[in-house]
């Protein structure tokens, strides 16, 4: 099949015309949904930056104490035998508990 589309020079030329089409389309549509998203980022940044005097925005105080005590609480959530190895697993099964 390779050696039939190498040895005629038209159909090579119609394959590449017809592969570059669809990158060209393909990368037209997701050049459209970028520039949408940098229109909708835009205009949210122009609407905060010209009403953020009506309506300013809250200003919250972190206390570095309360963020400590916050990550401990959550860290002990967190069952600490988890192996994060990069692979996923569909079959995990977890041993038994021995007490």
């Amino acid at each position: 099949m390779v050696n039939q589309i190498a040895a005629n020079p038209l159909f090579s030329l119609v394959l590449a015309l017809v592969a570059f089409l669809l990158i060209f389309f393909i990368l037209k549509t997701l050049f459209r949904i970028t520039l949408f998203l940098v229109a909708v980022v835009a205009l949210y940044a122009g609407y905060v930056y010209f009403f953020e005097e009506k309506f300013p925005l809250p200003s919250i105080s972190v206390d570095p104490q309360t963020i400590h005590q916050i990550s401990e609480k959550i860290t002990g959530l967190i069952p600490s035998d988890l192996n994060f190895s990069g692979s996923v697993d569909s079959n995990f099964t977890r041993p038994a508990h021995k007490e």
